[in-house]
């Protein structure tokens, strides 16, 4: 007669899951997780530990992130803000990684980014500026709003 071994590795795996679906339940009831995805999408996490750890968790459609890029310093003008709008989620990836980062950001001019993210009473504001640095790429600085 043949014995099964159990498979920890599955059980890691079950964990996981597990783990995963309770945050995404939990999330319309619970402001600690709605604070901290909302923190995710904004990079405010206090630690990379805290923000590794989020990445198994689908980036859901569920918040309200929008987002207006214009030339910095701002000088309030016609015309003065490029690009605003709606994403679906991560809106600070028009700077960081996103297709449209080659044409929001130049390497001569520095730009700004404002970025409002809602859940269920939960808000967040945060400016983004990012200046043209001497080696290339950019400096960002962020200011949390609210």
């Amino acid at each position: 007669m043949k014995t099964r071994s159990v498979d920890g590795f599955f059980f890691v795996i079950l964990s996981l899951v597990a783990a995963i679906a309770l945050w995404i339940v939990s999330m319309p009831f619970c402001k600690f997780v709605q604070r901290t995805t909302i923190n995710r999408f904004h990079l405010q996490t206090r630690s990379f530990a805290t923000w590794a750890i989020q990445q198994p968790i689908p980036s859901m459609y569920n918040l309200y992130n929008r987002f207006e890029i214009r030339p910095s310093p701002w000088k309030p003008e016609p015309n003065a803000i490029w690009a605003s709008g709606t994403v679906n989620h991560f809106p600070l990836r028009m700077f960081t990684f996103g297709d449209n980062r080659k044409v929001y950001l130049r390497p001569d001019e520095a730009r700004e980014i404002d970025i409002w993210s809602s859940y269920r009473g939960e808000r967040l504001h945060t400016h983004w500026v990012a200046t043209p640095a001497e080696e290339g790429g950019f400096d960002l600085t962020v200011k949390v709003i609210e």
